[in-house]
């Protein structure tokens, strides 16, 4: 069975801005070898070993870092911060982009003389529209009800 375990540290200087604490950084190949040859360095010593440094490199990622499936060089590129970017869409996302910022594209009027049977003036079928069509029916169901004689 292998594992491993994280050894925090009280945050440095440098970055006790982002948290109170920060993974302890062997600094230097000297610590390393004096690290993993735990047999022969007191333990006194190895302890001096893990404490917070001051020379950290760091810059800001990509949020695509936030998810532990992605592995790829993206994950430590540099970003500018406060730059938008904008992102690039699909073909099938640029239509529903165009629809949601109303530029749906505008049907066309076909000249069929076979298809003239279906009005293209018929209104529109909103919620309010069928709202309309469905009182229009009841009132006039209500009016051949109350005509017919008993």
């Amino acid at each position: 069975l292998y594992s491993y375990t994280v050894i925090t540290v009280n945050a440095s200087q440098c970055m006790n801005w982002l948290h109170d604490r920060m993974p302890a950084i062997l600094d230097g190949d000297e610590a390393i070898q004096k690290w993993l040859n735990f047999g022969e360095v007191p333990t006194q010593e190895a302890l001096q070993l893990i404490r917070p440094i001051e020379n950290i490199a760091f810059h800001p990622v990509s949020t695509i870092v936030n998810n532990s499936r992605n592995n790829t060089p993206e994950c430590i590129i540099p970003i500018e911060v406060g730059v938008k970017k904008e992102p690039k869409l699909s073909a099938s996302s640029r239509k529903m982009f165009d629809w949601l910022q109303g530029k749906s594209p505008k049907k066309k009027e076909l000249n069929c003389p076979g298809l003239q049977s279906f009005s293209t003036n018929t209104p529109k079928k909103t919620s309010a529209g069928l709202m309309q069509q469905w009182l229009k029916k009841e009132e006039g169901e209500c009016c051949a009800k109350k005509l017919k004689p008993n």
